[in-house]
């Protein structure tokens, strides 16, 4: 039996399922994301130097809302559910590895509950430079 939260990561990956974009900090199930996007950065493991660019955005479908957001240094892109709590991107369920947990076609998926297609990645960073709200943390 799936529950609650196994069965919204599947609506977001569902190929006909109707979603529409938007910049979660506007929203108040999201909010403005820079408390948790900092607590990240601070617990990254290695910690990573310089400026420290993210962008994120919200999906809205049938199944709720959720949000990515795409941090460039660290090459990932997380799952965040929304909520103003500070570890809430620290302890996603879903953080990719956009060197090792994407593939080239759905096919290339194999059954992986993990793995994303470059297409479904590059459809999340065009909306994020469309439409997703950005942060630069300054990291010393």
């Amino acid at each position: 039996m799936l529950n609650g939260l196994a069965i919204a990561i599947l609506a977001l990956f569902a190929p006909t399922q109707q979603m529409t974009a938007f910049a979660p900090r506007a929203d108040p199930a999201f909010g403005d994301a820079r408390a948790a996007l900092s607590r990240l950065v601070a617990e990254h493991a290695p910690r990573l130097r310089g400026p420290q660019h993210f962008c994120a955005i919200g999906y809205r479908g049938g199944e709720g809302a959720t949000a990515w957001v795409h941090w460039r240094e660290a090459n990932r892109l997380i799952l965040w559910q929304g909520g103003a709590d500070d570890d809430a991107l620290l302890h996603s369920t879903r953080s990719l590895d956009l060197a090792t947990d994407v593939v080239a076609t759905e096919a290339d998926i194999a059954g992986s509950t993990y793995r994303v297609t470059r297409a479904w990645v590059d459809s999340r960073l065009a909306d994020c430079a469309a439409r997703g709200d950005h942060y630069t943390l300054r990291n010393r």
